[in-house]
């Protein structure tokens, strides 16, 4: 059986596509879903006025360009040997009053349940789904506000003719490596005093003994 419904929701297709697809809002948010990490889970469905649980799978399928998603959902039947598999294509468009017009082909088939009811019924029971994961997708998109852009500031009044620009105060701070600082020392000055003393002495020594 396949199914096409478009969904009007609040906000433009960027906001729908990063709740749904990168947040992963549509398994979060289909009603009747319970899916853990590796996507593995439940799926409760009210089918001809009776409530079936399948337990199976569930993927998602992302193609950035164009903004197409893909859910493949997949399970047994929990009370019966019945089967159920579901391919969900959304496609992402910009609505007239500026919000998102998604659109949704739904291909479902299976056995069990699904082969003991009419195709009015089955119609019924994804139409409802649907429906429901709808104001599920709108509520959450309506409970984020858009981002605020900044306040405007007013710009400065004109300078009147030949008057000077304000200077503005800046502050630079620069960090530079301590540089020590070179000291002499005073040793080799000493040796070099030591050294003349003796020799001075060793000269008038040695005139003192030529003398004599």
């Amino acid at each position: 059986m396949t199914l096409i419904e478009t969904l009007e929701l609040p906000g433009p297709p960027a906001r729908a596509w990063d709740l749904l697809a990168s947040r992963g809002g549509a398994l979060r948010l289909t009603p009747g879903m319970s899916v853990g990490e590796d996507g593995r889970g439940n799926l409760r469905i009210v089918i001809g006025g009776h409530a079936v649980t399948y337990r199976g799978y569930a993927r998602q399928h992302i193609e950035e360009e164009g903004r197409h998603l893909t859910w493949t959902l997949s399970g047994k039947e929990v009370r019966g040997t019945g089967r159920a598999h579901a391919e969900i294509r959304a496609r992402f468009h910009d609505a007239p009053d500026g919000g998102t017009s998604l659109r949704l082909t739904v291909l479902v088939d299976g056995r069990g349940r699904l082969a003991e009811i009419s195709a009015a019924e089955l119609d019924r029971a994804i139409s409802s789904t649907v429906a429901r994961f709808r104001r599920a997708v709108a509520k959450d998109l309506g409970d984020v506000a858009p981002a605020k852009s900044a306040p405007k500031t007013a710009p400065p009044p004109p300078r009147a003719a030949g008057a000077s620009s304000p200077s503005t105060p800046t502050t630079r701070v620069e960090v530079m490596p301590p540089i020590r600082t070179k000291v002499r020392s005073a040793r080799p000055v000493q040796a070099a005093v030591g050294v003349l003393v003796v020799g001075v002495a060793a000269l008038v020594f040695w005139r003192y003994r030529s003398r004599g």
